[in-house]
């Protein structure tokens, strides 16, 4: 008992953050993201101590959260992609995008460019959103994807080709405008 708290213990240092990152760009509420990483962490405790085999933790653990943020979207029935990159105020959300203190042009150019892609990718339909956030994102392989997605490699090669490609379609039309 003490082996398995101990590798879920590990696990969760390892893997929290980067599931909560998954989860908030997923979600257009940041708590709600963060109450689904740790019921994520808790369904995957509770599966290993039923005595349950568990191969590979980190896809294990993105298949687990995938499937609550799934549960979560059919509670809701709708919800505006508009709302998840904008706060209260209506102002957009920077806090998934990188920080620099520094003033220099380059850094600011860096942070505009993302804040860019991180609304064109919110503009993507959900398949190809989700695969180039585990992918660019949370810095998963391929087969990490394909083993949380259920899906082969190859379908999940085919998606981020092709939400690539919807991405660098997105952010040129934006750029002509």
């Amino acid at each position: 008992m003490q082996d398995i708290e101990g590798s879920f213990r590990k696990a969760f240092e390892c893997h929290a953050d980067e599931l909560f990152r998954h989860a908030s760009l997923r979600l257009p509420d940041r708590d709600r993201a963060l109450e689904l990483t740790q019921e994520c962490f808790l369904k995957v405790l509770q599966y290993v101590q039923r005595g349950e085999e568990v191969r590979e933790m980190r896809p294990f653990l993105f298949r687990t959260l995938r499937n609550l943020i799934i549960d979560e979207y059919r509670k809701a029935k709708s919800f505006s992609l508009d709302a998840m990159v904008e706060d209260d105020e209506g102002g957009i959300i920077e806090s998934d995008l990188l920080r620099d203190d520094t003033d220099e042009l380059e850094s600011a150019m860096d942070r505009y460019d993302g804040s860019r892609a991180v609304l064109a990718i919110r503009k993507l339909p959900d398949m190809y959103r989700e695969v180039l956030t585990m992918r660019y994102v949370n810095d998963l392989s391929l087969r990490e994807i394909s083993d949380s997605l259920g899906e082969s490699e190859n379908v999940v090669s085919v998606r981020l080709h092709r939400g690539l490609k919807k991405l660098r379609g997105i952010l040129e039309s934006e750029q002509n405008i």
